[in-house]
């Protein structure tokens, strides 16, 4: 009985594995494909998740070796998609630059989720981590209502409520020298510019939330707000500049290494070894990736990345630390 059910598993994989891996090898070479078209900057986002299944499929084929020498070819090509997927987070294992002790300055980055109520949510966190500058996203009247209070702690702040997620937000504890809010393409998204004086040197902050690439206008708009990213980052390339925000995009597609790896600005999230993802908080840990980015210029380093708690959005907030080279 027991050689029954066996035999029937092994007809179930034999009949299905062939397929999903090959499946599988197309939806990899699409992930990898050099281009800004929608499906392939959808599927680059997971590599992460597809160096696991890599592994799945690679136990799986080599247990059916022993039954069907044909499944060798298969089980390479889990080898294959493994390595491939390995390299590809290859910067995680670069040991990280020493960072000397100095003052240093804490931000935080919450995308609030406009239709989340759970302002106390975000206040915890907020009181927990006790950050010197703050960043939200997806802020509308209701939620600047609601958290008010911030202002008595953090008396320098610039707000820019709108109706749709696009809503954006700015308190500090550190005087601003300048605040500004700018229009970005022609759908006028906003976009929060700060400036400050951090351990005696300038220091200039983007709070940026680009559009999600669910459409091909909205890819489009994307992309030129991360290439308007680049720009910055050599217009300061000799100053202190940090962005901050909801990307909408990870460090594996190739519009972020087009833009942001080419721009030499350094990803925080990457540089301190994190490997957890920020959306979705309604996926199992595995199945989340990065969208939710703090980048800074060369002569800035970040000594600590820190993922929060759940405060009721679709992305976690996160806390990083950062502090000047000199």
């Amino acid at each position: 009985m027991n050689f029954y059910f066996l035999d029937k598993f092994n007809k179930y994989l034999f009949d299905r594995i062939p397929i999903l891996v090959v499946l599988f090898l197309f939806i990899n070479i699409l992930a990898n494909i050099p281009s800004l078209d929608l499906l392939s900057d959808i599927l680059s986002h997971f590599k992460i998740q597809y160096f696991y299944i890599s592994i799945i499929f690679l136990i799986v084929t080599v247990y059916l070796t022993f039954f069907k020498r044909i499944f060798i070819i298969y089980a390479t090509v889990a080898v294959i998609t493994a390595v491939f997927n390995i390299f590809a987070m290859v910067h995680y294992f670069i040991p990280q630059e020493t960072i000397k002790k100095k003052s240093e300055l804490t931000i935080a980055l919450s995308n609030v989720l406009t239709s989340n109520t759970n302002y106390h949510g975000l206040l915890d966190e907020i009181n927990k981590h006790n950050p010197d500058i703050i960043v939200l996203q997806e802020t509308d009247d209701i939620w600047l209502n609601n958290i008010k209070n911030l202002k008595e702690n953090y008396p320098y702040n610039i707000e820019k409520y709108r109706f749709d997620n696009f809503g954006v937000a700015l308190y500090s504890r550190i005087p601003l020298t300048g605040a500004t809010i700018e229009k970005w393409t022609n759908l006028e998204v906003p976009v929060i510019k700060v400036s400050f004086k951090f351990n005696n040197q300038e220091i200039i902050l983007y709070g940026i939330h680009t559009l999600p690439p669910t459409s091909i206008e909205y890819l489009n708009i994307r992309n030129e707000m991360l290439e308007n990213i680049a720009h910055l980052a050599n217009k300061f390339s000799n100053r202190n500049l940090i962005i901050v925000g909801d990307l909408n995009t990870t460090q594996y597609s190739y519009a972020f290494k087009k833009y942001i790896t080419n721009s030499k600005l350094i990803d925080t999230q990457t540089a301190n070894k994190i490997f957890r993802g920020t959306w979705n908080t309604r996926h199992f840990g595995f199945m989340r990736i990065a969208l939710d980015h703090v980048l800074i210029s060369q002569n800035l380093q970040c000594s600590q990345f820190k993922i929060g708690n759940n405060i009721g959005s679709d992305h976690f907030p996160i806390f990083v630390k950062i502090t000047t080279k000199q």
